[in-house]
C-alpha cells in the first residue's frame, strides 16, 4: 500500500471517527433536552392543572426557548417524571388526594354499573396533580342511553366530542363523546365507548379492581 493510500483510509478513519462523536454528542444533547422538557411539562401538569400533554409538552419546550420536533419527550416519560415530583414535592399530600380520587370516581361507577364503568388516566396511574380530572370510560350501545340515564338522576353535565389518540389507525378515526360532570375535586368526563370496544381499550380498571386498588393502597 502506497503513502497516498495509507492517507486516504486514514483520513476516512477519523472523518467516521468524527461523525460518531458529533452523533453521540447530539444524542446526549437531545436525551438531556428530552429530560428537561419532560420534568417541566410534568411540573405543569402536576402544579397547574394542565391534563393535555401535547400542550404541556409545547409550553415546556416554549419555555426553553425550542420548538416542536424529536427533543419532546413522550406521555410515558412526563409520567415518570410527574411521579417523581409528586414523590418529591407532594408525599402524603398526593397519596390523600389520590385515595379520594379514587373513592369519588368508585361511587359514581357504582351508580353507572349498568354501563360497564371503567376507571382510567391519572386517578388509575397515579399522576393526578393538584387540580385533577378523573375519566371515567363507559360501554353503552349508543350515547343517548347514558344521557337519559344522567338526566332521569337529575345529573347535570356538558358535551364534547374528542378524536381517539392512539397508534391504531382505525382507532384514530373514531370520535368519543365526552360528557363532563362536576365533581367535589374536579371535572368528571365521563368517555363513552360502543360496548365492542370494551376488549380493545388498555389500561382500565373495573369497579372491583378500583375497589381493590384503594384498600391496598
Amino acid at each position: 500500500m502506497n503513502t497516498s493510500t495509507r492517507s486516504f483510509h486514514l483520513i476516512t478513519r477519523c472523518s467516521s471517527s468524527t461523525n460518531f462523536l458529533e452523533k453521540l454528542s447530539m444524542a446526549k444533547q437531545i436525551k438531556h433536552i428530552r429530560f428537561q422538557v419532560a420534568h417541566k411539562a410534568a411540573q405543569m401538569m402536576a402544579e397547574e392543572g394542565i391534563s393535555d400533554y401535547a400542550f404541556a409538552k409545547r409550553k415546556a419546550a416554549k419555555f426553553f426557548g425550542l420548538m416542536d420536533g424529536e427533543a419532546l419527550p413522550s406521555n410515558d416519560e412526563i409520567n415518570d417524571a410527574i411521579k417523581e415530583h409528586q414523590a418529591i414535592f407532594f408525599d402524603e399530600e398526593h397519596e390523600a388526594r389520590l385515595k379520594e380520587l379514587r373513592l369519588e370516581a368508585l361511587s359514581l361507577m357504582k351508580k353507572l354499573s349498568a354501563f360497564n364503568p371503567h376507571l382510567t388516566g391519572p386517578a388509575l396511574d397515579g399522576t393526578a396533580g393538584r387540580y385533577p380530572t378523573i375519566h371515567i370510560q363507559l360501554y353503552a350501545d349508543s350515547m343517548k342511553e347514558v344521557e337519559f340515564f344522567l338526566l332521569n338522576h337529575n345529573i347535570t353535565y356538558e358535551t364534547r366530542d374528542r378524536k381517539s389518540n392512539t397508534k391504531d389507525p382505525m382507532q384514530d378515526k373514531k370520535v368519543i363523546p365526552i360528557l363532563t360532570l362536576e365533581g367535589s375535586m374536579g371535572p368528571i368526563e365521563l368517555l363513552v365507548y360502543h360496548i365492542d370496544d370494551l376488549k380493545t381499550n388498555k389500561l382500565k380498571a373495573s369497579i372491583e379492581e378500583t375497589e381493590r386498588l384503594i384498600t391496598t393502597n
